[in-house]
């Protein structure tokens, strides 16, 4: 079967269309509207000042079908590594991963999927969109706030991923860690053959 995703990954202030950002915007509203409360207001507010660090990940499958929001390292701390040293989290996640080489993180900030479109074919080809963009900034480790589901998936699906913090509400999530990947890891396991074959 002929895979007919196409994603894009893009600097937030350089779209490769002139509506790919609202595009992306609207996904990202639309889903945090209905499972967290989120207004579109509310997120342009958090995120404006950090456009010039943010990479966003846009996905198509027979329509426009998902979105992430990418913090590059650079002079901001990116929000969700902010929250993240704070309580109740209260996770050093450079702390935890240091060690012979510096280490430089890709913080994903938002990830928001159209209800239609969910499924681990949309999921693991932003995850893969993420691991390139993580390699083009020379980042070693990709971080986010993952809720628990999440975070037992890619443990089933054998991600060995770093969890920081313990489980605590967050956003509407009744549970929700600190957890890192090594982006060399992420890469090998997205590139696994049960990967590729669904």
């Amino acid at each position: 079967m002929t895979d007919t995703v196409t994603c894009l990954a893009f600097p937030a202030g350089r779209p490769p269309f002139p509506e790919a950002l609202g595009v992306a915007e609207r996904i990202e509203a639309g889903v945090f509207r209905t499972r967290f409360g989120e207004t579109a207001e509310n997120l342009r507010a958090y995120y404006t000042d950090h456009l010039p660090q943010t990479r966003i990940v846009l996905v198509h499958d027979g329509g426009w079908a998902g979105m992430m929001r990418l913090g590059l390292p650079g002079p901001l701390a990116s929000l969700s590594l902010e929250d993240s040293v704070a309580p109740p989290f209260e996770a050093d996640v450079l702390a935890d991963l240091a060690g012979d080489e510096p280490v430089v993180l890709l913080d994903i900030l938002t990830t928001a999927v159209r209800r239609r479109f969910r499924n681990r074919r949309i999921f693991e080809h932003m995850l893969g969109a993420a691991a390139r963009v993580a390699g083009e900034q020379g980042c070693t480790h990709v971080v986010a706030m993952v809720d628990r589901r999440v975070y037992v998936y890619l443990r089933r699906r054998r991600l060995a991923c770093t969890l920081h913090s313990g489980w605590h509400p967050y956003y509407g999530s009744p549970a929700t860690g600190v957890v890192s990947v090594g982006t060399a890891q992420l890469r090998r396991w997205l590139d696994r053959p049960e990967q590729a074959g669904g």
